[in-house]
């Protein structure tokens, strides 16, 4: 039997370190449909293009930083040096993306968008960014009108994306935050 339970936004069963208010919860919880709408929206992109979702990471990533090494699209995709450099492959024989030598480190490459793969990139992220612009156009006035406000709303994003992107790169500290709840769920009954 199948029980269905959820968090809310107004759920408020005792104190949790980092929670303010119920504004503060159900800002976390818009946050969060951000995250998922967008690995939605990555993963669609990355269907159109016939690439898998960290292939349109990897474009994406060049795209907005330039040509790089592999070590660095490694990093920006959780991909090991050895499947990166399949997916550099992959990328390079559509065409999409290039090697160059390294001017300062004669032992690595860069890998960069050709004109084709920075064409199909950029507009992949077009649609994304007409995506938000007609966000925008839907949002409070204050948001769409004052710059001040969509200056305070980018750096919330930013810092937010910055400390998700801290947390995943500390696997002991997610272990550890995690740790208490999947030790008892090993003792519960399978829910499935």
């Amino acid at each position: 039997m199948i029980r269905g339970r959820s968090i809310t936004t107004t759920e408020t069963s005792g104190p949790r370190p980092g929670r303010r208010d119920a504004a503060a919860r159900a800002l976390a919880a818009a946050v969060r449909e951000l995250v998922v709408a967008e690995e939605i929206h990555r993963r669609a992109v990355a269907a159109a293009l016939a690439v898998t979702p960290v292939e349109a990471t990897a474009l994406e990533f060049l795209l907005h930083h330039g040509a790089r090494p592999p070590s660095l699209i490694a990093a920006r995709t959780g991909l090991s040096r050895t499947s990166t450099t399949a997916l550099v492959d992959r990328l390079a024989a559509a065409g999409w993306v290039s090697r160059r030598p390294h001017l300062q480190d004669r032992r690595s490459v860069l890998v960069e968008l050709t004109d084709l793969g920075f064409a199909v990139a950029l507009a992949a992220h077009r649609v994304f960014v007409a995506d938000v612009e007609a966000a925008l156009d839907r949002a409070d006035p204050r948001l769409r009108d004052d710059p001040g406000w969509r200056r305070a709303v980018g750096g919330f994003v930013a810092l937010t994306a910055a400390a998700l992107r801290r947390r995943a790169g500390d696997v002991l500290g997610v272990e550890t935050a995690l740790g208490p709840h999947v030790a008892s769920s090993a003792d519960q009954p399978d829910r499935r």
